[in-house]
């Protein structure tokens, strides 16, 4: 039941949840990329010394790539929220249906599931084709040859990007589940009157919320 209600929002928001995915998939495709650059070796032609170098190369970018992960993750937070408040009238009504708070996180909390688990296999594809790319790109930075050319897949970059962004999404359908146990009936049904007036200074914020504001136009 929770889960068909949950797909039929999906479908029904579509617009809504564009941006969501692709921020999602975006930060997937980069954490994958980056965590698959050891994989990657076996098609260059190099010896020890300048295998050692991209070992310690692939390193170092796994360790930005979760810095970034990171970043990636409180944008995705902060977009999570937006899409919940937006939906506060929607939410209200399930609630005058006779639908309790619960119901309705577990319905959220299924939404996050569909969300979450097509963004990531979006994320990994994507993510699979860029890391070619990235591949010829280390090669020609540290002026080394490439073998036959290989389609590889990093089976680590894969295992890698469904335990952080599986946490993620844990920590996202929490977040729902306390956000909806603070909402009163009366401020989500009259949540449609008002308008979300955030003021922020950073440029990088509002950027993002009036490309989603710009979106959302009909």
């Amino acid at each position: 039941m929770y889960s068909k209600i949950a797909f039929n929002n999906v479908k029904k928001s579509i617009k809504d949840y564009a941006i969501y995915f692709l921020t999602l998939t975006f930060a997937v495709c980069i954490f994958y990329s980056f965590n698959s650059i050891e994989s990657q070796k076996v098609v260059f032609e190099v010896n020890s010394s300048e295998s050692d170098i991209i070992s310690g190369l692939s390193k170092a970018i796994g360790i930005v790539s979760i810095f970034v992960s990171f970043i990636l993750g409180s944008l995705i937070i902060y977009a999570n929220n937006f899409l919940i408040k937006k939906r506060k009238k929607e939410l209200g009504i399930y609630m005058t249906l006779g639908m309790g708070k619960n119901k309705i996180s577990k319905i959220l909390l299924f939404e996050t599931l569909i969300i979450g688990l097509m963004s990531l296999i979006a994320g990994i594809i994507l993510g699979m084709i860029f890391s070619q790319g990235l591949s010829v790109f280390t090669a020609k930075l540290f002026d080394v040859g490439m073998g036959e050319y290989k389609f590889i897949v990093s089976f680590e970059g894969i295992i890698k990007s469904t335990i952080y962004f599986g946490i993620m999404f844990l920590l996202v359908m929490i977040f729902n589940t306390i956000v909806v146990s603070k909402y009163k009936l009366i401020d989500m049904l009259i949540a449609s009157r008002k308008s979300e007036k955030i003021k922020l200074k950073n440029p990088i914020i509002n950027i993002i919320i009036f490309i989603i504001q710009f979106v959302e136009k009909p």
